[in-house]
């Protein structure tokens, strides 16, 4: 609800303060005294296109700001809090500065944020019906919003929402999938190879550490048969080996322990070093005896290190690392495989999800051209008491299978032929403000698809009309006023009369300026105001009294 605006050298206003309360208020005037200009500064608060030709002639700068009620659960505060403006005591500041050079900033809450920021949250706070402005029933999207609402569809949207969702979400995974099917192919190709490189060596844990040590034996078996030749010889074949000379020690020790048996120990210790000299002389005869000379085996080992240190340089520095790497990709195999089962389960999810949602959606359909018949007949009905009789009101629907979305396969188009023998065009084409306005009034005095209280503004609504059909129309803009804050910019008393706060604009000359006022008139100045819009400047009585019952039936 819009509770305050305050105007400063904007068009021909100088300066201009104004309180608003909830319900209907309207505002009234004298042809050109300024009305509509009240109207383009309440659009500006809500993200309209503002132009330097608006600034006062003569000033640098122009300001239009509103102050908004904004309760807790209304829709635009999910909003605010995306772009990190808060909201203190349920009030939404809306401050817009125009400059006679064209720059133009908008602030909400003294936050200087985009106009486009501010259009998307000015759409949930105000609706302006007027001469030129598109109006947010002209989008296809709240349209269908609008019908599915008449139709009480919310369960059935619900539940084609859910199944277009989760659809839509498996259509994902499989296009992730199949978009990779082709390096996923490679990358097959590049591991089977792989694996077929490393299970041909056919490898075990330690192999190249034991053909290392293999390879250095064989290759110095000729150089380890020489040197455990030598000393073999040394200690026992040769004439003066070892064993031979300590022979003829042990003899002299044997006689000095005759002489001396104290000296027995030694003879001992030195039998112990013969046997043990011995042991080692026949191990190095056997040692002889076992060394492989086999040029054929180690060439074969080479060979197959050779082998080892070519998979080692591509798939780890050591056959450990290569089959912990071969066991890595086998479980990568293991996965790619899966994935092709995990498309063909996919699949058929999608198959089956598809067949629900064409048959909810369906059936939404269904629901909405029953409901399109009867709102149209419905609408046309309040376009003959708005002045409308010959008006044709139709809704187009048309269904298609390949235009699948979360709220079913429908487009839908609002048609009205508002003269007798023109075809229905689209209700975005008419061209007159009048018409257009009273079209929309039609629909919500029917229905508001907004769960939440709105501004809503209507101007040039009574364009063509009087009489009864004005007296239809301020009934219906009252009605409205019920769960809407509503503004009607009237030429027609009958409407004015239905009003529980009524505005008068005037403007009067300032030296060589036009100043434009604003005043919340009271009961008799609504009296007067009334008889004056009845009957022009010149009152009577009769007018006045008029007036007084007009007012008196508008506001029982």
């Amino acid at each position: 609800m819009l509770k305050f605006l305050a105007i400063e050298n904007f068009a021909l206003i100088d300066q201009l303060e104004v309180e608003f309360r909830p319900g209907f208020n309207v505002i009234t005037g004298e042809t050109g005294s300024g009305k509509s200009i009240l109207v383009d500064a309440v659009g500006l608060l809500v993200g309209e296109r503002a132009s330097q030709e608006m600034v006062r002639k003569g000033f640098e700068k122009a300001r239009v700001e509103g102050i908004f009620h904004l309760p807790p659960q209304h829709p635009a505060a999910s909003r605010l809090e995306q772009a990190e403006i808060t909201v203190e005591n349920e009030e939404l500041i809306v401050r817009r500065e125009i400059t006679s050079s064209g720059s133009n900033k908008v602030f909400i809450n003294n936050v200087l944020i985009p106009l486009g920021t501010l259009a998307e949250i000015g759409v949930l706070l105000a609706d302006i019906h007027g001469q030129h402005e598109q109006q947010h029933l002209l989008d296809p999207s709240v349209q269908l919003q609008f019908l599915d609402v008449y139709c009480d569809n919310a369960s059935q949207l619900e539940r084609v929402a859910t199944t277009f969702h989760q659809l839509s979400g498996v259509r994902s995974e499989i296009g992730k999938i199949e978009a990779t099917e082709q390096k996923k192919l490679q990358r097959l190709d590049t591991l089977e190879f792989q694996i077929a490189d490393i299970r041909k060596l056919q490898l075990r844990p330690g192999l190249d550490v034991e053909l290392e040590e293999e390879r250095r034996l064989l290759g110095s078996a000729e150089k380890r048969a020489q040197s455990s030749q030598q000393a073999y010889r040394a200690l026992y074949e040769e004439e003066r080996s070892s064993l031979s000379l300590l022979h003829g020690v042990e003899k002299d020790l044997e006689e000095l322990a005759a002489l001396d048996p104290a000296q027995e120990s030694l003879t001992v210790k030195l039998r112990e070093l013969k046997f043990r000299l011995e042991e080692i002389a026949f191990q190095l005869r056997d040692y002889i005896n076992d060394i492989d000379f086999d040029p054929a085996r180690l060439e074969a080992v080479e060979e197959r290190l050779a082998e080892i240190g070519k998979a080692r340089r591509r798939y780890g520095d050591s056959v450990d690392k290569i089959l912990l790497f071969l066991e890595t990709i086998q479980q990568e195999v293991d996965e790619l495989a899966e994935r092709e089962s995990r498309i063909e389960e996919l699949k058929k999810e999608e198959e089956d999800l598809a067949a629900k949602y064409l048959d909810l959606a369906q059936r939404l359909s269904r629901r909405r051209q029953r409901g399109a018949k009867k709102l149209g007949r419905q609408v046309e009905r309040e376009l003959a008491d708005l002045n409308m009789e010959s008006a044709l009101f139709t809704i187009q629907l048309t269904t298609e299978e390949d235009h699948c979305f979360e709220k079913g396969m429908d487009r839908i188009e609002f048609l009205i032929s508002a003269n007798p023998g023109e075809e229905p065009q689209p209700i975005a084409k008419i061209a007159s403000g009048g018409e257009l306005s009273r079209t929309i009034l039609a629909l919500k005095s029917i229905l508001t698809v907004e769960g939440y209280p709105k501004t809503l503004v209507f101007d040039e609504v009574d364009a063509g009309t009087g009489g009864r059909v004005a007296s239809s129309i301020g009934e219906r803009l009252a009605r409205l006023a019920a769960n809407h804050q509503v503004f009607c910019v009237t030429h027609l008393p009958q409407i004015a009369s239905f009003a529980s706060q009524h505005f008068h604009v005037g403007k009067k000359k300032s030296g060589q300026r036009t100043i434009v006022s604003i005043t919340r008139l009271q009961q008799e100045d609504r009296v007067e105001e009334i008889a004056r819009m009845m009957g022009g400047p010149s009152m009577t009585v009769t007018t006045q009294a008029h007036a007084a019952e007009l007012l008196e039936k508008g506001n029982p």
